[in-house]
């Protein structure tokens, strides 16, 4: 399963990147929206995506558009460690799109979370 981190915390994309590592996922970590959207281009295999909502050059509202235009299957998780109503905005526009979306989570995430979040993620790839 392929799993992209689009998180300017690098020790967020990083715990993230090694759970899911050690659960069998292969990992990209990306620093900003615009660099998430052009790693999603180079494959077509299913996908979850981590995106934070608040990162410098595109931010997860902005990596929507991006997304929308990209032909594989995605699954769409939003994060934040600010405001609730910026990951709800941004889950809202984003099923508009027509992405699939999961629940935002918002920071810090337990590894029990993360965990579930991974196994969740990972039968809605499958179906």
């Amino acid at each position: 399963m392929r799993f992209y981190i689009a998180d300017d915390t690098r020790g967020f994309a990083e715990f993230c990147a090694d759970v899911a590592g050690r659960d069998g996922w292969q990992v990209t970590i990306c620093g900003d929206g615009k660099e998430l959207a052009s790693q999603l281009k180079l494959e077509d295999v299913p996908a979850l995506v981590f995106v934070d909502i608040q990162m410098p050059i595109l931010d997860g509202i902005e990596v929507i558009e991006e997304l929308k235009s990209i032909d594989r299957k995605l699954r769409v998780r939003f994060v934040t460690g600010g405001p609730l109503s910026s990951a709800l905005a941004a889950r809202m526009i984003a099923d508009a799109r027509g992405l699939d979306t999961g629940r935002f989570l918002t920071k810090p995430i337990s590894l029990a979370t993360l965990r579930g979040v991974l196994a969740e993620e990972a039968q809605c790839l499958d179906a």
